[in-house]
């Protein structure tokens, strides 16, 4: 008689393959459904587009993501303008991409529109915190950069009101005050965005300007000699960027140029304080600083040829107002005096379709590394654990 012991083996053995009696069977069936269970689902691809020119972007490619090649980002970007946690993100997936969003094409639909021979239409984008303002204006200097505008861009303005590098006393205005390493970068950036477009256009200046009594602009000299000026020689950069906006919004009104103003955080030009002391210790009016100046001229209405894009962000504002995401209570009085009439422009987050997209791209990225984080459970929690908020879902997939 075979032993106890050496008679379950054999039975084990026959259950495993499962070919021979019926409580073997089950159990091999039972172990291929668990298997059959635990299997990661299939990795589904980010939908893409092929055109990677936002000027071809129409509503057929909502919620799909395109491609921003390095040489643009370089070019557009490289001073600034892209939230700094994105820009780690697409330097983790070795590609910068964009979803494209309805508000970026209704922006992008308003500029193909707008009647340059009239005063400049004003675009003002609002809306929560994470919602993704910022990339909808990278998408759009993205088409303004591609449809020959001339770009004067400021990728976020509170810097200059509250993390400035250094303010000095101005040498030629009295009574305001200049940013000369921050003036030099913007120049830089400048000058990088639009290189080619002002050889092209060929715009010179049409006033003298004197820096010292050595030191002149002479009328008919190069815009891009008066920006490599403010580049080499930080004392004058401030006061070169305001001759700088200056000549721009006479060639544009002269119709010799289109310029596009873009600026994140525009309602920071209208607080009361900035974060700069002066001799008695309080704190210094905004409306003093010349680089400030220089660009809320660009925002009057006394010129042609041009648009003004910016967005209004509770983060641009002083810690104490921030309660509301809403155009009227960030500009403020004056802000909303100054600006209208502009078309506001709301930014949502994200609809089912885009936040299906979403994961889909970061599934693509091998970003989520969970195999349930496909399923429809698993969506319906990366939903609610984020509230449909593009920032809150890149910091819920975020690495530990």
């Amino acid at each position: 008689m075979m032993a106890p012991l050496s008679r379950r083996a054999v039975l084990l053995l026959r259950g495993l393959a499962g070919r021979h009696g019926g409580c073997g069977a089950a159990l091999g069936q039972r172990c291929v459904s668990a298997e059959a269970a635990q299997a990661p689902l299939p990795r589904p691809l980010a939908p893409r587009t092929s055109l990677t020119s936002p000027a071809e972007h129409t509503a057929e490619q909502l919620g799909l993501w395109y491609t921003l090649q390095p040489g643009v980002v370089q070019r557009l970007f490289s001073q600034g303008g892209v939230p700094k946690q994105f820009l780690t993100q697409c330097q983790t997936f070795a590609e910068t991409c964009l979803m494209v969003r309805q508000p970026s094409l209704t922006l992008m639909d308003f500029i193909r529109r707008s009647d340059l021979s009239l005063p400049p239409n004003k675009f003002l984008l609002y809306g929560r915190n994470g919602c993704g303002k910022t990339l909808s204006l990278v998408h759009t200097t993205h088409f303004l950069a591609d449809t020959d505008w001339l770009l004067v861009h400021v990728p976020w303005a509170a810097r200059w009101r509250r993390n400035f590098k250094e303010v000095a006393p101005s040498s030629t205005i009295e009574g305001q005050y200049d940013h000369p390493l921050d003036a030099v970068l913007w120049l830089q950036h400048f000058k990088t965005q639009n290189a080619e477009l002002l050889k092209t256009l060929q715009l010179v200046t049409q006033e003298r300007y004197t820096w010292s009594r050595r030191e002149v602009t002479e009328p008919d000299t190069p815009l891009g000699e008066l920006v490599d000026l403010g580049i080499g020689r930080a004392r004058y950069s401030t006061d070169c960027v305001l001759a700088l906006t200056s000549e721009l919004k006479r060639h544009a009104t002269e119709g010799r140029c289109k310029v596009a103003v873009v600026v994140d955080g525009i309602n920071t030009f209208y607080s009361p304080v900035s974060r700069y002391r002066c001799e008695d210790r309080t704190l210094l009016d905004p409306k003093y600083f010349t680089l400030f100046q220089s660009f809320m001229q660009l925002f009057k209405s006394d010129w042609k040829n041009g648009i003004v894009v910016g967005s209004v962000d509770s983060l641009a504002n002083e810690g104490q107002r921030r309660d509301s995401h809403l155009p009227r209570y960030l500009l403020r009085q004056q802000g909303w005096e100054a600006l209208d009439p502009f078309v506001p422009i709301p930014i949502e987050d994200y609809d089912d379709l885009e936040m299906r997209s979403a994961i889909n791209y970061y599934l693509d990225r091998h970003w989520l590394q969970n195999p349930q984080a496909g399923s429809d459970l698993g969506r319906r929690e990366l939903a609610a654990l984020s509230a449909h908020n593009p920032y809150l879902l890149m910091q819920v997939c975020r690495p530990l």
